[in-house]
């Protein structure tokens, strides 16, 4: 009966479109509450924070106690290897022969040293060179010259006496350099940082115990070096000597010389949280 009679009577179909109308604003209305309502409750979950860096730092991080403690320790050594280096000289009016006598020279020094109780693997080869010396008149040179640097590695006295004999025989070669070396270095270093953080270890264990307190470590840093220190080193020239032989010079020093002193330092610091 309501649908014909708002279809016959004008009037109540204008009401009946008001009231369409007006449902449709309350409904607009009550979307936009609803999207005001979201957009309220999301900047409420998401709050902004403000202030210094510290304070910021405090905030996301607690303050938490912590001690660091460093110690040191050193280790001392004395290098056991020597690098000799020999220059091998040979000359001839043929550039071939002068290379064959070269090459057959340094052979009879790797056989001797070898001899003697030096491994091949300690006698090396290196900076071979070749130089052709001119006269004073025409372009063809009047011999070649051909050098070659032996480098032989040793760890005894032994090693000293058998290459000072093979210069003091031979016109060709000369001793041009002597290095020492530590052959135990990487080793050392490690024992050095092992013995600085037992100590910070034995320091940790004692504040742990009289403190009554527990501590954990969260970092660390270490740090490590070596000095070398001369006792007594062998400075040897190429020069000759004609009245005494180096191989007697070398017998002389060979009761009381020795390989240089190195000192290894390590330095270690390691931070624990109380808890």
């Amino acid at each position: 009966m309501l649908a014909p009679y708002l279809a016959c009577d004008p009037n109540n179909t204008a009401r009946h479109y008001q009231i369409i109308i007006g449902l449709r604003r309350v409904n607009m209305n009550l979307k936009l509450i609803g999207i005001a309502a979201l957009c309220s409750f999301s900047a409420f979950a998401e709050p902004e924070l403000k202030g210094s860096p510290s304070e910021l730092k405090s905030f996301f991080h607690p303050d938490v106690k912590t001690i660091s403690i460093t110690q040191s320790a050193e280790e001392i050594a004395f290098k056991d290897v020597a690098v000799i280096s020999m220059l091998i000289t040979t000359e001839d009016k043929k550039l071939a022969m002068s290379l064959q006598k070269n090459s057959k020279l340094r052979n009879d020094i790797s056989a001797t040293l070898t001899a003697d109780g030096i491994h091949s693997d300690q006698i090396k080869n290196s900076k071979f060179s070749t130089s052709p010396d001119y006269g004073w008149f025409g372009d063809k040179p009047d011999n070649y010259k051909v050098a070659n640097t032996v480098t032989v590695r040793i760890d005894n006295e032994l090693g000293f006496q058998s290459i000072a004999k093979i210069v003091d025989a031979h016109d060709e070669v000369t001793l041009i350099n002597t290095d020492f070396e530590h052959s135990e270095k990487d080793a050392y270093i490690q024992k050095a940082k092992q013995s600085a953080l037992n100590k910070v270890l034995a320091q940790k264990d004692f504040y742990a115990q009289s403190l009554g307190i527990d501590l954990k470590a969260i970092s660390f840093n270490d740090r490590s070096s070596f000095e070398e220190d001369d006792i007594e080193r062998i400075e040897i020239t190429g020069s000759r000597i004609k009245q005494a032989s180096l191989s007697d010079s070398y017998q002389q020093q060979s009761a009381d010389s020795s390989f240089e002193k190195v000192t290894y330092s390590a330095n270690v610091t390691v931070t624990f949280v109380v808890q």
